[in-house]
């Protein structure tokens, strides 16, 4: 397998999975819509074939797939911001159902011996108890927002897709993952981001943020693209797997760190609008049924991805 389809290949994680895709050796195409910016693969876009492909038209997709016939197609398109959801459910519903859907279809007809790697989310178990952490995959899926309901809902496709026509499709389910690039709507970019404008004097020594006693397993954006592709190359078809760190990190702990690596003085005041309503207290994960396909396991250490997070944005401030 080494012909990639990247959707989202512009975002976060699609950019560095590109990369590593690369590094690899793989022949790597992406799709987005039109009119997003492509900043994040800027060094690699004479390397990979990039497609205007709106998901919510199936005939696109399907021409699309007629075309370049990838061996793997990586699906991470999405509306991934939880507030976003709650603010805009139809349009976060279109994307996440209704574009995971079509993409599955057009798979089905173009390209029916592909390998789909859809990008599902650890939100689908909701507030787990305590006596049920770390989460396995037996954990019941419990959606408390609608960006898990519309996640869980492609998962739910993608199996029927399984089953009833062979589609050889896996769900990862991946817990929070950080690192360079990531949009500032997240913790770990908002306060790296602050910091840095801070340093620049672009902004006051103030710094918001929202509810700090959530704890969240946060892994290497880089140690989490290098799990999609083992799982294109190891994983069996119609299960679901979690990646994670297994480790749990207290959001006021990651902000503390982040302010150890800057010299400014920096005071902290909380943004009632930061706040969730459907806040899950504590999410941690269990990888070890991902280990035992793959081998993986996290390599970055918590303390080198936030000072690659913070320099980041120190070059842009």
């Amino acid at each position: 397998m080494t012909r990639a389809l990247i959707t989202g290949v512009a975002g976060f994680a699609g950019s560095h999975l590109a990369e590593h895709l690369l590094e690899k050796g793989w022949e790597v195409s992406g799709i987005e819509p039109p009119g997003v910016s492509l900043r994040n693969i800027e060094k690699i876009a004479q390397r990979i074939r990039l497609e205007e492909c709106d998901l919510l038209h199936p005939s696109h997709i399907e021409t699309v797939l007629g075309t370049l016939k990838p061996d793997t197609v990586f699906h991470l398109a999405a509306v991934a911001f939880v507030p976003s959801a709650e603010r805009a459910p139809q349009e976060a519903f279109d994307a996440n159902v209704k574009g995971a859907i079509n993409l599955l279809e057009g798979c089905r007809k173009k390209i029916p011996g592909a390998r789909i790697i859809l990008i599902s989310s650890a939100e689908v178990y909701g507030k787990v108890g305590a006596g049920d952490l770390p989460i396995t995959e037996a954990q019941p899926a419990a959606p408390a927002n609608f960006y898990a309901l519309t996640k869980l809902c492609a998962e739910e496709a993608a199996r029927w897709y399984h089953r009833v026509h062979s589609v050889n499709v896996v769900v990862l389910r991946p817990f929070n993952h950080i690192g360079p690039r990531q949009s500032p709507n997240f913790v770990t970019s908002s306060f790296a981001r602050q910091i840095a404008e801070i340093e620049s004097g672009k902004r006051p020594p103030m710094i918001e943020v929202g509810n700090l006693d959530a704890a969240r397993d946060f892994t290497d954006v880089r140690d989490m693209v290098r799990a999609y592709c083992l799982a294109a190359e190891r994983c069996a078809p119609g299960e679901a797997y979690n990646i994670c760190s297994g480790q749990a990190h207290v959001i006021r702990e990651i902000l503390e760190r982040l302010l150890s690596l800057s010299n400014s003085r920096i005071d902290i005041r909380q943004d009632p609008q930061r706040l969730r309503k459907s806040e899950i207290p504590v999410m941690i994960g269990d990888y070890s049924r991902f280990h035992d396909a793959t081998g993986w396991k996290p390599e970055h250490d918590i303390n080198s991805t936030l000072e690659d997070i913070l320099n980041y944005w120190r070059q842009l401030a």
